[in-house]
């Protein structure tokens, strides 16, 4: 394999990859997800080839990685829906149920929530929007159009680290707001 040996990798592929898709989808209970997250690690294990000693342990070394890879989605996907959880709330609560100063804050951060959506770049802004406003889920997103859930997971990851980005002023408020009138 460190010799560019296509036919090497793939049988090592076609060897693992169900084994470790199943050893994925235990972590992520995504099964489109855990192939996903399975092609990453053979892509990293083809890139750093050269680098890699694996005639030791090479099963290992793929059970781990997988590993790695599914704790990390989840973990990005704790964060992502911690983001949206909160950004949801916003939208849930009326402004009919706020303090005139509450109604205040909110209305500007509703303002700048849309303002912000807005200027997402086209793509991105149609992922989120069909993920937020439409509910749809990353698999069914992936699916309408014609992308891997891959993509989708970083595109709602951009959206959602230029939302953090532009309304990190008013999450304080926001909280604080949401939490006295809860």
């Amino acid at each position: 394999m460190k010799k560019a040996d296509e036919q090497a990798f793939e049988l090592l592929f076609r060897k693992y990859y169900v084994r470790l898709c199943g050893f994925a989808n235990k972590f992520v209970y995504d099964p489109i997800e855990s192939e996903e997250i399975v092609q990453e690690v053979f892509l990293n294990v083809w890139r750093k080839r050269e680098q890699l000693n694996l005639n030791a342990g090479l099963s290992a070394y793929l059970f781990r990685s997988v590993q790695n890879i599914s704790l990390n989605f989840i973990e990005h996907r704790k964060v992502v829906n911690s983001y949206y959880a909160v950004i949801s709330k916003a939208y849930e609560n009326s402004i009919n149920d706020l303090s005139a100063e509450s109604e205040l804050h909110y209305t500007e951060l509703n303002q700048r929530v849309e303002k912000a959506i807005a200027a997402l770049p086209v793509e991105c802004r149609r992922i989120f929007q069909m993920s937020r406003t439409e509910g749809l889920k990353y698999v069914e997103i992936a699916a309408q159009l014609g992308i891997s859930v891959k993509t989708v997971e970083t595109q709602m990851s951009r959206a959602l680290a230029k939302l953090k980005t532009e309304l990190k002023d008013f999450l304080t408020i926001l909280l604080i707001s949401l939490f006295m009138n809860s």
